[in-house]
């Protein structure tokens, strides 16, 4: 009797976790790829991974992240552009978005072959230099590129990345003019510089702010109009003489065109939900950024808004891709 009991105890739990197994591959049967346009450590990086992880159990999906970089983020945009619209596929991108139509000869995708779902995250860019740099202060820094034009290298995360434009709208209003030195991300670019190949970077502060808590970097100025929350200890470039000076990068998830009104919603929802965790704005707030506010038909009229903008900031610099 005690064996034909303990027989039925073990049928009983062993149905149990099959039907448990069961169950959760069934919930996550689906995968979501998030299509991330730069290498691994930079913020927009980040961010794909930080809302992936909260989003996809929202939609009853497994999100999977890849960084496809190269081509100033072309790569990545391309991808998802001819994807399938199933909703199974998405871009994770920043302001390259929709500065590359106008940059680029052919970018290999245009506005409307990608639909904006939902704002992120935004966030300044900050100009960094080694911890053991000679540059105490912004101004030494613009005092010595103003006697060897050109002359100073500076990284940032890949031609019309949002840090890359910083810079460059940096150098009209200082009056200066440094080498870009383009790399797949801010990641690789911050690298670099701790290790000593380069003088200078200009990156998202999400992706620099680990290195300054931790004394490797030192932040030279924020590209926010004002001081930004979190990271008042660092000056902004108006500081230094530049009032009309600024530059934040947003970071968004865009969807093939095609894909369904309904899935769009479905998406923006839960983004927003993913945004509204607790834990997620801690994390994003202590990388130094703030969480996106913008989704649906505001975002998309923000996106139109800013690639108009764009369109002024590559005639305005002369900015030209590779």
């Amino acid at each position: 009797m005690i064996a034909k009991t303990a027989l039925r105890q073990t049928l009983m739990v062993s149905v149990m976790v099959c039907a448990s197994l069961f169950a959760g591959t069934e919930a996550f049967a689906r995968t979501i790829r998030f299509y991330v346009v730069v290498a691994a450590g930079g913020s927009v990086d980040g961010m794909a991974r930080i809302v992936g992880d909260k989003f996809g159990p929202l939609v009853d999906a497994t999100v999977i992240v890849e960084n496809k970089p190269g081509g100033g983020g072309n790569v990545a945009s391309q991808t998802v552009a001819k994807s399938v619209p199933d909703g199974n596929s998405l871009l994770v991108s920043a302001n390259n978005h929709t500065l590359n139509p106008s940059l680029f000869k052919d970018p290999g995708y245009q506005m409307e072959d990608l639909i904006p779902i939902a704002e992120l995250m935004r966030g300044p860019s900050v100009i960094v230099v080694p911890a053991n740099s000679p540059y105490m202060s912004l101004d030494q820094l613009i005092k010595d590129a103003k006697s060897r034009p050109g002359a100073i290298p500076f990284g940032a995360a890949g031609i019309g990345t949002p840090s890359h434009i910083a810079a460059e709208l940096l150098m009209l209003s200082a009056g200066i003019k440094m080498e870009a030195i383009q790399y797949r991300g801010s990641g690789p670019s911050l690298g670099d510089l701790v290790g000593g190949q380069i003088p200078v970077a200009s990156s998202s502060l999400v992706a620099a702010m680990p290195m300054i808590k931790a004394g490797k970097l030192r932040a030279l100025a924020v590209t926010s109009a004002k001081r930004w929350p979190g990271a008042e200890q660092i000056p902004t470039a108006a500081e230094y003489g530049m009032p009309d000076y600024e530059h934040v990068t947003w970071i968004g998830l865009f969807a093939p065109k095609g894909t369904p009104e309904a899935m769009l919603a479905q998406y923006g929802l839960a983004v927003r939900q993913a945004l509204s965790n607790p834990d997620v704005q801690r994390r994003v707030a202590g990388l130094g950024g703030e969480v996106g506010t913008l989704e649906g038909d505001a975002f998309k009229k923000f996106i139109l808004e800013d690639y108009e903008e764009a369109v002024k900031i590559v005639k305005l610099s002369g900015m030209k891709a590779d």
